[in-house]
């Protein structure tokens, strides 16, 4: 009867360590599991473009998302939505990149980019987004021969590269084989702000026009 008792107890202490080592397995791979969630949604969070509403008359706001459509711009902030009409947005800003100074981008083309063909971008520009192409310099001006570049047959356009109407802009551009530089940010002598220069690099002048 003792030897029996003992076969007894020993098979359910057997039971009990099986079932605590099953246990202690599926509480540590659960807890695995979390923290991967964990670990992706800090990702997706950190991975996640800043988006800047910018409003006509230079006040901006960061909100968490933001849909364009023909009237004007819904955007979130929290749990609240609230839409803005269209007069009263410059652009959208959507911007991932950790140097905000950088040149972010640059391509050389085909090589046969005149300023004359500037109607074909600006058409492209308003058959897509319903508006003119936001010019900020045709040709050369005042700061170009301030500067000493050589802008004549260039065009600047105020568009943040990262922006939804930058990026698709800069897809247009490419599919053209139309050269462009894509600025982020400031550069002393060459850029003073965000903005996608159309053409050839602007050259340095040996004198004054």
């Amino acid at each position: 009867m003792m030897n029996g008792k003992w076969k007894t107890d020993s098979l359910a202490a057997n039971v009990c360590l099986c079932t605590a080592l099953i246990l202690l397995t599926a509480s540590s791979a659960a807890g695995q599991a979390v923290e991967k969630v964990r670990g992706t949604e800090q990702n997706t969070s950190a991975d996640s473009p800043m988006i800047w509403i910018h409003l006509v008359g230079g006040r901006r706001m960061q909100v968490d998302e933001a849909t364009e459509d023909a009237g004007g711009v819904w955007y979130k902030r929290g749990n609240v939505s609230t839409f803005v009409d269209r007069a009263r947005v410059e652009r959208i800003e959507r911007s991932t990149d950790p140097n905000p100074n950088s040149l972010s981008d640059a391509f050389e083309g085909s090589g046969k980019w005149s300023i004359s063909d500037s109607v074909k971008v600006e058409s492209f520009f308003m058959s897509r987004f319903n508006r003119p192409l936001p010019l900020s310099a045709f040709g050369q001006s005042e700061l170009h021969n301030r500067w000493g570049l050589d802008h004549r047959n260039s065009m600047d356009v105020g568009l943040h590269p990262d922006s939804l109407e930058g990026k698709a802009l800069i897809k247009f551009l490419r599919s053209e084989g139309i050269p462009f530089l894509a600025f982020r940010g400031p550069i002393p002598g060459v850029a003073t702000g965000p903005h996608i220069h159309i053409g050839n690099g602007s050259k340095r002048l040996p004198s004054r026009l």
